[in-house]
C-alpha cells in the first residue's frame, strides 16, 4: 500500500490530506484566502508529522479548473516537492474529484454532468460516469470550456436520455471538502497500474478559470 499527501488550493480554501500505509486518512482544511502562498507551508509542516517527508510515495494535487492564483499556488508546491522527494506526482482535476464524491452516494452507472461558471457566458463542465461495482470513474465527455448554451444543450440531452439516472453538479465557492477524494483517486490509479510515466513534475499543467 502506499502513503501519499494531497493538496487541494484551487478555491483559495487549503486542503491538506493524508493516506498511510493501512489507509487510514487525515484531513482537514483551513479558509486563508489571500494568505494562501504565506502560510501553506506552515500548514504543511504542522500536519505532516508523524510521518515524514521521505514516508511518502506520491502527491495527489487538484490542477483545476479553479482560481488563477490560488491553483498556481498549489501547484507550484505540488511539483517543487515532487521533483525534492523523486516521487510521482498526480494531477486530478477539480471537477473528477467532485464527481468522485458525489458519485460515491448515488446509484450505480449514474451519470454525473459537473459544471463550475467562471463568467456569464461560459462554463467550465465535464460527464463522468461513476461505477460503484467496478469503483472507477469513466470521463465521457473531457473537461472543457463551453460556450453557456452548447452546455446546457449538451445537458439537457442527458437529462432527457437518462432521467433519474443523471445529476447535474454545480461547483461550490469553497472545494477542500474533496481533497480526501483525491487520494482515493491515486490509489485506485496504482491499483490499476497506471505507472508513473505521466505523472512527474515536469509534465504537470495546471487547468485555470
Amino acid at each position: 500500500m502506499k502513503q501519499g499527501l494531497a493538496l487541494h488550493t484551487t478555491s483559495g480554501e487549503l486542503g491538506i490530506a493524508i493516506v498511510d500505509n493501512q489507509l487510514n486518512y487525515r484531513f482537514q482544511s483551513w479558509d486563508l484566502g489571500r494568505n494562501l502562498a504565506n502560510n501553506l507551508h506552515e500548514k504543511l509542516r504542522d500536519f505532516l508529522p508523524p510521518l515524514s517527508w521521505q514516508d511518502l510515495d506520491f502527491i495527489s494535487i487538484a490542477k483545476g479548473p479553479g482560481s488563477f492564483t490560488s491553483t498556481r499556488i498549489g501547484i507550484v508546491t505540488a511539483k517543487t516537492l515532487a521533483q525534492q522527494l523523486n516521487i510521482p506526482v498526480y494531477g486530478i482535476s477539480t471537477l473528477e474529484s467532485l464527481a468522485w464524491f458525489y458519485g460515491k452516494k448515488g446509484l450505480n452507472n449514474q451519470f454525473l454532468a459537473l459544471e463550475m461558471k467562471p463568467n456569464i457566458e461560459e462554463v467550465f463542465g465535464a460527464i463522468y460516469q461513476f461505477q460503484s461495482t467496478e469503483k472507477q470513474l469513466l470521463n465521457i465527455i473531457p473537461d472543457q470550456l463551453f460556450k453557456q448554451e452548447n452546455w446546457q444543450n449538451l445537458v439537457t440531452q442527458y437529462q432527457n436520455k437518462f432521467n433519474d439516472n443523471f445529476k447535474l453538479i454545480n461547483a461550490p465557492d469553497k472545494l477542500a471538502f474533496t481533497t480526501e477524494t483525491l487520494l482515493e483517486i491515486t490509489l485506485l490509479k496504482f491499483q490499476n497500474n497506471q505507472e508513473n510515466i505521466n505523472n512527474n513534475w515536469q509534465n504537470l499543467m495546471p487547468f485555470y478559470n
